[in-house]
């Protein structure tokens, strides 16, 4: 497993490119970066340190080594998340069509970390699944450094980067749990049911999160189209109020809620979901 980073030269084996550079540089105790998790967790994960290492002359003259040219397969940008946060409410066109009262606190559950899959991978609807399945676009924040009770005004120093989120939720059992009053846990967490990608971009490699475009489109028709302006929680806040409840940890994801446009998904669909600045995921649908 190795990690890419993609640049204007192409996609470059960073995992090979930091080797090279802590050898030249004759580290003593020399850290292997095979999985973005682990850079995520040692601190290494900022666009700045990855365009040092690129920079260092002795990567440099052997870049066309580093690039990556067979054919690639991703996996999810964190591995070993010890918990996906989401948010639940934060786009006022959203909460109209779901027919909600609107939100006077922050709304926030949990997805099982077992239902990651990567770009390009299947959403998988199993037959026994009855009712609406929806997919839901969000913008994921990846944590960089163990938070708790952080203030809104240091929020972002606390994150890692940025990625995409869609967060399948099977509705018509979500929506039987909540006339019974019961959790929607399990609504949330069916395996294969939280694809996440295609990268994680660094923190510092984005301006400003909240002014980024979101569109998802099913078959090629657009169904959701807003910008991360809209939301009612701004980031800062949303990480503020999660670590008042709980530490989270290096490489935990937390999805920062749908906007309007939410509908249901079936057997043979192609869903893309493209937020500015951070790429486009792709997931099929199967049912089986």
């Amino acid at each position: 497993m190795r990690i890419g980073v993609e640049t204007i030269e192409g996609i470059l084996d960073l995992t090979q490119a930091f080797d090279i550079y802590q050898h030249m540089k004759h580290v003593s105790d020399p850290i292997s970066f095979g999985f973005l998790q682990v850079l995520v967790e040692m601190g290494y994960a900022s666009a700045q340190t990855v365009e040092k290492i690129f920079e260092d002359q002795w990567v440099r003259s052997k870049v066309e080594k580093l690039r990556l040219t067979e054919e690639l397969k991703f996996d999810v940008p964190i591995s070993r998340p010890s918990k996906i946060i989401a948010i639940g409410r934060n786009y006022a066109e959203h909460v109209k069509e779901l027919k909600h009262d609107m939100p006077d606190e922050l709304c926030f559950f949990s997805k099982a970390p077992t239902a990651m899959i990567p770009h390009e991978a299947d959403i998988v609807i199993p037959e026994w699944v009855e009712g609406q399945v929806d997919y839901e676009a969000e913008l994921g924040l990846i944590i960089g450094k163990n938070a708790y009770c952080v203030p809104a005004d240091d929020a972002l120093m606390y994150l890692a980067g940025y990625t995409i989120v869609n967060d399948v939720t099977a509705r018509s059992m979500q929506k039987k749990d909540l006339l019974k009053q019961n959790p929607w846990f399990r609504s949330k967490s069916l395996d294969t049911f939280c694809p996440v990608g295609p990268y994680m971009v660094p923190v510092d490699a984005i301006e400003d999160p909240q002014k980024l475009d979101i569109q998802l489109s099913v078959n090629g028709q657009v169904k959701q189209k807003a910008n991360t302006k809209l939301m009612m929680f701004k980031i800062p806040e949303i990480i503020t109020e999660i670590s008042k409840f709980m530490t989270l940890n290096p490489g935990d994801i937390i999805a920062t809620g749908t906007p309007a446009g939410v509908g249901s998904i079936q057997h043979g669909d192609k869903i893309e979901i493209t937020i500015s600045g951070l790429g486009t995921l792709r997931n099929g649908v199967i049912r089986r």
